[in-house]
């Protein structure tokens, strides 16, 4: 099951020890990535299969089915090397008996590889979010046409396979966008730029297989063929871009393709049975029937912190709030019950939820990314990110995209309130993104 699916960019200067402070030239692309990586922290795939137009080159798409992995950014001042993965050789062979005859495709056979800055770069925040890398398949869609590198997508959609795969599709876009170009300058540059990044926003393939061949090698690309493979691999599904900036010259975009959200359709009924059985029986619903109910793989196979709201059909009120910051169970679906029914019945600003009562309230789920710190209320959006307020050994937090808050102020003021401080002067300041899963009748 592919879990997920991202763009990243791969430029050396973005990893702190090379960069020496111009990172901070770029960003934008910083924060794509931790919004990113924070997005992908509780789905960590068994295997990930990597896109890079740096990988070995031929003309097809070059697969590498390596032992073991390492790399680093010696070329760039880094002296050691900075991550190492096993290969999975079992998955290798799946994956390429499944596309051997129906995409141009070759392999290379070795005990060690040795990968460059185009997987090392994305790879540092992969790691940073999982603490261990999963085991990888390296390619490169370089060697293929334009459409056959969106039919390797459409073509990975329809692999079945027991472990959890994600695709990491990693290219920079167009090296000529401005003067400071280290390739040199080239207008259509920034056209091209423009014509992919809107592309991903509409997940509009055909919008990049119809560009003029002479007009895409002016632009000096890298990132063109992962960028198709990826959105063969959403299909019609949502594709949200985190990020697009040119600081040196070169275009950088992150996005991501995330199958989690579409596989979780049932969180929320999930919630309502949890809170159902609860008042019914007395007794937490058992993770097994949680999964004979659910059977959604995703719900049980990862672990990802949540919240569960409760309010009134009639008037809108509030009628429980209960979750967590990070996973205290051993699964999302586990996590879901304990919260569903914490929010029903141990909220202490509530009596708790009647079986009676039941019909007329309405389930919102929250599941959370990783909260990140933040230097000040200007990295702050209520309707983007919620906000962790922390002083003294005290905590307040307040969820985004809120109806009554529209201003950071706001936010900031109600999340101190939880906290019992007056203010958020002094506070640490946490942000965190959600996918939210809401009853709608």
């Amino acid at each position: 099951m592919w879990i997920w699916g991202c763009l990243t960019p791969h430029p050396p200067i973005i990893v702190p020890e090379v960069g020496q402070g111009r990172e901070r030239d770029a960003s934008a692309t910083l924060a794509g990535m931790d919004t990113l990586a924070a997005r992908i922290r509780g789905a960590r795939p068994d295997v990930l299969l990597v896109l890079s137009p740096h990988a070995p080159f031929g003309e097809s798409l070059v697969c590498v089915d390596a032992l073991w992995y390492q790399g680093g950014l010696q070329r760039f001042g880094v002296p050691d090397n900075l991550l190492e993965t096993p290969g999975e050789r079992e998955a290798f062979a799946s994956l390429f008996d499944f596309l051997l005859g129906t995409i141009p495709a070759r392999k290379i056979f070795t005990d060690k590889f040795q990968l460059d800055h185009a997987s090392v770069v994305p790879l540092t925040w992969f790691r940073k979010a999982w603490k261990r890398l999963p085991p990888i398949i390296l390619a490169n869609p370089l060697g293929l046409d334009l459409h056959d590198a969106y039919a390797l997508g459409r073509r990975l959609a329809e692999f079945k396979d027991s472990r959890k795969w994600g695709l990491l599709s990693s290219g920079d876009l167009s090296h000529r966008v401005t003067p400071e170009a280290p390739a040199g300058y080239e207008p259509d540059g920034a056209r091209f730029d423009a014509i992919l990044i809107e592309a991903l926003r509409r997940n509009d393939p055909q919008a990049l297989l119809d560009l003029d061949a002479a007009f895409v090698e002016r632009a000096g690309e890298c990132g063109l063929r992962s960028v198709l493979a990826l959105m063969g691999l959403a299909g019609k599904g949502e594709l949200e871009v985190f990020s697009y900036e040119a600081p040196f010259g070169v275009g950088y975009g992150t996005a991501i393709w995330d199958n989690m959200g579409k596989a979780f359709h049932d969180i929320p009924a999930l919630a309502r049975k949890s809170i159902h059985h609860y008042l019914e029986n007395g007794r937490i619903l058992p993770a097994e029937e949680g999964k004979r109910l659910f059977p959604e793989r995703s719900l049980w196979e990862t672990t990802r912190p949540c919240f569960v709201s409760l309010k009134t059909r009639t008037s809108d009120d509030l009628r429980g709030c209960i979750g967590t910051l990070e996973p205290t169970c051993p699964s999302l679906g586990e996590e879901i019950i304990q919260n569903a029914v914490s929010s029903a019945t141990r909220d202490p600003r509530f009596e708790p939820v009647k079986l009676s009562e039941l019909t007329n309230i309405r389930i919102s789920v929250d599941v959370l990314g990783t909260p990140e710190l933040v230097g000040g209320p200007e990295e702050l959006d209520p309707k983007r990110f919620g906000v962790i307020v922390e002083k003294n050994g005290r905590r307040g937090v307040l969820l985004p995209n809120l109806e009554e808050v529209d201003t950071v102020r706001e936010q900031l003021l109600i999340a101190s309130r939880k906290a019992g401080l007056h203010g958020p002067e002094g506070a640490a300041l946490r942000r965190f993104t959600v996918d939210r899963f809401r009853e709608e009748y």
